[in-house]
C-alpha cells in the first residue's frame, strides 16, 4: 500500500546489483543474524528496556560509499506489537563527530515492505547485498541532513520482526521504545542522559512518525519531556488513500506489500485475504511478502489489483468488508480523539504528489484543528510531486528541526501555507540547500552553482526522471495477469 520509492531514483540511476569490495566477515541478513533474536524472557521486560547493544558490525554506508562518522551502534529494544504481544525491535544509533549529544533525531526511513530482511539496520550495513533497500540505503543522504548540523540520529526498523509494513500502531509504539531504549543506553554510548528528541519521516517513515506522536500521551507519556516536535513528509495518515492512486500505476506492487506488511500484524487479516484471493493468484500476491521496494515495483508494475477487467473478486467491496474495514480504521490517523500528538507537529507535502495524495495532509489538518491541537503547520509546495517533495521539502525540515532544536516558537494552533516550493521556507540553512544540489546533481547531472535550479530556488520535476527509469529497468515486466 505504498509508500513509494522516496529514493527509488538512486537504484535507478546506478548499477545495484553491483557488489562492494569483500569484507572479511560477511553482512548477516536478520533472519541470520541471532543479534536480532531477543533473550529468553524478554516478554518480562518493561517497553523500552535495551535486550542487547553492540557497536555496529560493519561501517554504514549511503548505498555504495562508506558513511564517515564518529560511531555506530546497533540496539535491540523490548516494544510491543500493535495488539500489545511481546516483541522486539532494532535501531541503529549513530553519532556523527563534534556532535551535540544533548539532540537526537529519530528519522524513520521507509522501508516500504513486507519482508524483514529489507531493514534499515541491514541496508545500512557496507557490504550488504547492494539495492537490497536502495530506499534505506538513500535516504542516508536526508539522514546526512542531521549528521552534519551534529545531531546524533536513531533509525529503528520500526515494522519489527514480522516485517509490519503500514501497521501505523506497531510502528508508532516501535519508534517510542527505541527513543527509551537509546537514551536508557547512554551510559554505552555517550549520548546525553536527558536529550532533546525531535521525530522525522518522509512518505512510509511519515506513517510510522506520525503515529509516535500520536500515541506518545498515553503509550509513551514519560517521553514528553524529551519530544520537541515532529517533522512528517509526504504525511502518510490514510492508507487507503494511497491504494487508490497507485493501483493500476508504475508503483502498483505497493498495495500487496502493503496489505501483506498489514496482515502479518494481524493474523485475523491474513486468513481473510488468503480466503479473499483466488487460488490461482495466491502464489503471486504472496511473492510481495519476499520482495523489497524495488522488485515489487518492477513485478507488479501496472497491474491492475482493484480496478479493471483483471482485478480481484469482488475489487473494492473487499475494503469493506468489516474486518478489512475494522483493520484499516484502526491504522487510520486522525479517527480517534486519544490519538492526538500533543507535540509541535510541521507537514511539509507536494500538491502535486501522485503517490500520497495531499488529501491526507488537509483531512488530517482539518481534523486535528477541529480538535485542538497545540501547534500544527503545514507548509505545501504548488510545483512538487512525491520524489520532488522528498528532495526539496528536506530543506524546509531541516530548518524546522534546527528552529525546534534551539528554542524556537512553534506556532501557535494551526496555520498552512501554501508556496511555490519548499526551497522558499523561512530559515532553510544554505549547508542543506548546497547538500540538496550536490544531491541532485550527482544523480541527475544537473549544473551546480550559484544559478543552478536549485540555488535559483527553481522546481525541477524529479518524478517524470524516476518514472522513466522505472519503466526502462522493467521494460520487459509490464503487468501480470491475474
Amino acid at each position: 500500500m505504498r509508500f513509494i520509492p522516496l529514493f527509488l531514483l538512486l537504484a535507478l540511476f546506478t548499477t545495484v546489483f553491483a557488489a562492494p569490495a569483500a569484507d572479511p566477515s560477511p553482512v548477516l541478513k536478520p533472519s541470520e543474524d541471532p543479534f536480532y533474536v531477543p533473550p529468553d524472557g524478554f516478554e518480562s521486560e518493561e517497553v523500552g528496556t535495551v535486550l542487547r547493544l553492540r557497536k555496529s558490525p560493519h561501517p554504514l554506508r549511503s548505498v555504495y560509499f562508506e558513511l564517515n562518522v564518529k560511531d555506530s551502534w546497533q540496539v535491540l529494544v523490548r516494544s510491543s506489537t500493535a495488539e500489545g504481544n511481546a516483541t522486539a525491535v532494532v535501531t541503529t544509533l549513530i553519532e556523527p563527530y563534534n556532535a551535540n549529544s544533548s539532540r537526537l533525531v529519530s528519522y524513520q526511513i521507509a522501508q516500504d515492505s513486507a519482508k524483514a530482511d529489507c531493514a534499515a539496520s541491514y541496508a545500512f550495513q557496507y557490504g550488504a547485498d547492494v539495492g537490497v533497500n536502495l530506499v534505506a540505503e538513500a535516504e542516508m543522504f536526508l539522514i546526512q541532513i542531521a549528521l552534519i548540523q551534529g545531531f546524533w540520529v536513531s533509525a529503528p526498523d520500526y515494522e519489527g520482526p514480522q516485517a509490519s509494513f503500514t501497521a501505523g500502531r506497531m510502528s508508532g509504539k516501535a519508534v517510542l521504545d527505541t527513543i527509551k531504549g537509546v537514551i536508557s543506553s547512554a551510559n554505552e554510548t555517550g549520548l546525553a542522559a536527558e536529550p532533546d528528541v525531535i521525530l522525522w519521516g518522509y512518505s512510509g517513515g511519515s506513517l510510522a512518525s506520525g503515529w509516535a506522536a500520536a500515541m506518545q500521551p498515553w503509550y509513551a507519556p514519560d517521553l514528553a519531556p524529551r519530544l520537541k516536535g515532529a517533522a512528517l513528509g509526504g504525511f502518510v495518515t490514510n492508507i487507503t488513500e494511497t491504494v487508490v492512486a497507485v493501483d493500476g500505476s508504475l508503483y502498483a506492487g505497493m498495495i500487496t506489500a502493503g496489505f501483506t506488511g498489514l496482515s502479518n500484524e494481524y493474523p485475523s487479516l491474513k486468513k481473510y485475504i488468503t480466503e479473499y484471493i483466488p487460488e490461482d493468484r495466491l502464489s503471486q500476491f504472496n511473492l510481495a511478502g519476499d520482495q523489497c521496494l524495488l522488485l515489487a515495483c518492477g513485478y507488479y508494475m501496472y497491474t491492475q489489483i482493484f480496478r479493471g477487467e483483471d482485478k480481484y473478486t469482488g475489487g473494492y467491496d473487499i475494503l469493506h468488508e468489516p474486518e478489512v474495514w475494522d483493520t484499516l480504521m484502526n491504522t487510520t490517523l486522525g479517527v480517534g480523539k486519544d490519538d492526538l500528538p500533543q507535540i509541535p507537529i510541521f507537514i511539509y507535502h507536494g500538491e502535486k504528489d501522485g503517490i500520497v495524495p495531499f488529501v491526507n495532509t488537509e483531512r488530517i489538518y482539518d481534523v486535528w484543528c477541529e480538535w485542538g491541537i497545540g501547534s500544527l503547520e503545514v507548509s505545501s509546495s504548488q510545483t512538487t510531486k512525491h520524489v520532488t517533495e522528498a528532495i526539496f521539502g528536506s530543506t524546509a525540515a531541516a530548518a524546522w528541526i534546527d528552529k525546534m532544536f534551539n528554542g524556537g516558537a512553534a506556532v501557535q494552533g494551526c496555520k498552512s501555507t501554501s508556496r511555490y516550493n519548499n526551497l522558499l521556507y523561512p530559515g532553510v540553512l544554505p549547508e542543506v540547500v548546497d547538500l540538496v544540489e550536490s544531491a541532485v546533481k550527482s544523480i541527475f547531472g544537473f549544473e551546480i552553482g550559484p544559478t543552478s535550479p536549485i540555488q535559483r530556488r527553481e522546481t525541477i520535476d524529479l518524478d517524470a526522471i524516476v518514472e522513466r527509469k522505472l519503466e526502462e529497468r522493467f521494460s520487459n515486466k509490464r503487468s501480470i495477469r491475474w
